[in-house]
């Protein structure tokens, strides 16, 4: 089974090659909540977002995810990618991170900037998603600061197809969560969407 090292290589293939710009369209608010939701519950709290986070990777679906993420999200990588990746930085952006999931959602294989082949991700599953203890506010000195925030002992498995090997993550990734006042059907409800997240899976080689 291939490693974690080689997801993170899609993911940086997948930013790297779809060209830079922002991903949403003029006079878009991606902070606003979704007018017709399309069976997913109104996150409301933390829990329920992170529930929807779930059912998007798994339906990999990308309208959602878009809804999902906060504009000022940012992903914090692990030092031993960036060590290895060093022109990609130490952090992916909101749109970076809105580019990845755009091709990778896709399906489509990709090639890296060597023309090597990198196969394009078919399903998701979350074989373990469980938090550990409960949401706190994460204080001022943190890497994302004033925002909610819970550990997950996580395990990822990423099916390319029936030529290649499944790609597994496991470990813990630190998620971050925000959110603000939505009228909802005439009632005032929080709305929380993904701020940010921290990599803390494992390192465990190709």
């Amino acid at each position: 089974m291939l490693k974690t090292k080689y997801l993170v290589l899609l993911a940086l293939v997948l930013a790297l090659a779809a060209g830079g710009g922002c991903i949403f369209s003029p006079g878009d608010d991606p902070t606003d909540p979704p007018d017709n939701p399309t069976g997913l519950p109104f996150p409301d709290s933390p829990d329920k977002l992170m529930a929807n986070f779930q059912t998007i990777y798994e339906q990999m679906d990308y309208s959602e995810y878009v809804k999902m993420i906060h504009p000022d999200y940012i992903m914090i990588l692990k030092d031993t990618t960036y060590n290895e990746f060093p022109d990609v930085g130490q952090t992916l952006d909101v749109n970076e991170e809105l580019r990845i999931h755009d091709r990778m959602f896709a399906k489509q294989d990709v090639t890296d900037p060597q023309g090597i082949l990198v196969p394009g991700i078919q399903t998701i599953q979350f074989q373990t998603f469980i938090r550990q203890g409960s949401w706190s506010v994460s204080p001022s000195n943190d890497q994302i600061p004033n925002a909610e925030f819970a550990l997950y002992d996580v395990v990822f498995l990423f099916d390319r197809g029936q030529n290649y090997s499944t790609l597994k993550v496991q470990g813990t990734i630190k998620f971050y969560a925000t959110h603000r006042d939505s009228v909802v059907s005439g009632v005032t409800k929080p709305f929380y969407q993904m701020y940010g997240q921290i990599d803390l899976t494992q390192d465990t080689g190709l």
